[in-house]
């Protein structure tokens, strides 16, 4: 007989975080690759199991959200202050959402880091790249 399962990272992790990104942001949230000038990727870094319990396993999920921004002309701290004002956005929308559904989709949500890079290739992209950290409880 086959099991049945529900895919937590992709169906209530990332699709959520998808959603409540595209509510607050006008900028578009891919899976495959950046496009336009700027846009969100999500990216699944983790899936680790914290505990089992009689009735499921609470687990803890890492989501890459990588906010890139193409530029055109020279690059200043103008540049750097939209992508960095981004990224306190994204905190800030995470911390208004530590709990998202109830608890239903996660709970104990935040940013736990950003890193800022300027691609070498490329000098006219620059990133703010969050580590999203949130638990979850998957009922058997």
């Amino acid at each position: 007989m086959a099991i049945t399962f529900t895919n937590t990272i992709f169906d209530d992790i990332m699709e959520s975080l998808a959603t409540l990104i595209n509510d607050e942001f006008s900028v578009a949230v891919y899976y495959d690759e950046h496009k336009g000038n700027q846009s969100f990727l999500l990216m699944p870094d983790s899936d680790e199991l914290v505990t089992y319990m009689s009735t499921g396993a609470q687990r803890e999920y890492n989501i890459l959200v990588n906010y890139q921004l193409k530029f055109g002309g020279q690059y200043t701290k103008n540049n750097i202050k939209q992508v960095s004002n981004v990224m306190e956005r994204l905190k800030r929308l995470i911390l208004n959402n530590v709990s998202y559904s109830n608890g239903e989709k996660w709970f104990d949500a935040n940013i736990s880091s950003i890193e800022y890079e300027r691609d070498e290739d490329d000098p006219t992209l620059l990133r703010g790249i969050g580590t999203f950290n949130c638990n979850n409880i998957e009922v058997i």
